[in-house]
């Protein structure tokens, strides 16, 4: 996910180079549509800007990167301490610890077969054969004996991401 701010269709007199940190094309049915992420120092943001269009004679003036070295580290310091991003982060972590996989501890929360909070360790996993696309997971109960579910039954026993792993998700994904 990238972040950035658009910019007012007034911006063709500022002068963005040395700042431009990608560019990319939009083609549509007829014409295209050319667009460049920058650093507006002014706002002190990332933003993206039509740079130019096939339309009518609008040719574009930033034809590729180039950025300076400390233009990419105020962008790279700008998107750590966005808070979108931060809480972007903090939900794809979430999600992703929260994906039950073999040999997770998990509690039963719904159903109507097994005990709610009935606790045990993923053996299997699998489609499930009644409806599509869902899917079921065998549990080994504390007492050794085999139950089955549906996933959407279960659900994984874990810590939520701490400060420091959404930290380094941020950096592991920031684009500039």
């Amino acid at each position: 996910m990238e972040s950035t701010t658009t910019a007012p269709k007034c911006d063709y007199d500022r002068d963005f180079h040395g700042c431009v940190l990608s560019t990319r094309e939009y083609n549509g049915y007829h014409d295209s549509d050319f667009y460049a992420t920058v650093w507006d120092e002014e706002a002190g943001c990332v933003r993206e800007i039509e740079d130019g269009t096939t339309r009518a004679y609008a040719p574009s003036k930033y034809s590729r990167a180039d950025a300076t070295d400390e233009v990419r580290a105020k962008a790279r310091n700008w998107y750590s301490n966005d808070p979108k991003v931060r809480e972007s982060a903090r939900d794809r972590l979430f999600h992703a610890f929260a994906a039950i996989r073999l040999n997770d501890e998990v509690e039963i929360v719904a159903g109507r077969k097994i005990a709610k909070g009935t606790k045990g360790e993923v053996f299997w996993v699998g489609a499930d054969g009644f409806r599509k696309g869902a899917y079921r997971i065998g549990i080994r109960l504390l007492d050794g004996s085999r139950v089955y579910t549906a996933m959407s039954n279960a659900s994984k026993m874990f810590n939520p991401p701490t400060e420091a792993e959404i930290d380094a998700e941020i950096q592991r994904t920031n684009p500039y």
